[in-house]
């Protein structure tokens, strides 16, 4: 009996390190924060404005994904232009667009005539909208964005620790001038030292082996 109480203990110890070591390679949040602003965006200024965030302490495991908050007032969207610029803490400079004139085109330069953003995500997984280049009036929920480049295609494997700065401009003197109300980061990074297929595969094995073993020291003796 005590060999027994010995192997069951064995095999769920195994088993929940093999649970734990599971989870450990799950990704994880780093950055999930909206800052509001309120800043008027001057139309007809290429200069635009900057918003910023510096960060120095978080993990500094590989960037997996990364998403944008904007919420932005007023003004017409074809006039807006802007980007993420990353300045990561070991000295890798990065920038993608976000916005590039929202409906603009060879046979319409005149563009989308929506007034402002309302708390739009841009992301990668915004695929059921399209990029935020063709979106019509006052757009909301999840969107790709106006860039020929993917977010994580363009911050991947970068260290979130360092500078993110957020870069919109009128480009059209004498419209409306928008607001910026708010804007926010997701940022989403791999583990320290995530699982490589072939060591899954042996997780997997022992897992089976585990339960196997149990289910035998749990069956009556003759």
């Amino acid at each position: 009996m005590n060999n027994m109480r010995k192997h069951l203990l064995l095999a769920g110890g195994l088993l929940l390190g093999l649970t734990a070591a599971a989870a450990a390679n799950e990704i994880i949040n780093v950055v999930d924060a909206d800052w509001t602003v309120n800043t008027v965006i001057p139309a007809g200024s290429l200069a635009g404005i900057t918003a910023y965030q510096t960060f120095t302490s978080l993990r500094s495991s590989p960037i997996a994904d990364v998403s944008v908050d904007l919420d932005i007032s007023g003004g017409f969207n074809s006039t807006l232009y802007g980007y993420l610029n990353l300045q990561d803490a070991k000295g890798a400079v990065v920038t993608e667009i976000l916005l590039n004139q929202v409906g603009t085109a060879p046979g319409n330069p005149f563009g989308s005539f929506g007034a402002g953003f309302n708390n739009i995500i841009l992301t990668d997984a915004g695929t059921a909208n399209g990029s935020i280049h063709g979106a019509a009036g006052v757009p909301t929920g999840a969107w790709l964005p106006d860039s020929a480049n993917t977010l994580d295609g363009t911050f991947g494997g970068l260290t979130a620790n360092g500078t993110w700065t957020l870069f919109l401009a009128d480009r059209v003197a004498g419209s409306p001038a928008p607001t910026l109300v708010s804007w926010g980061l997701d940022v989403n990074v791999v583990p320290d030292q995530p699982l490589t297929p072939a060591f899954t595969a042996v997780l997997l094995g022992l897992v089976t082996v585990g339960g196997s073993l149990c289910r035998t020291l749990r069956r009556p003796t003759a």
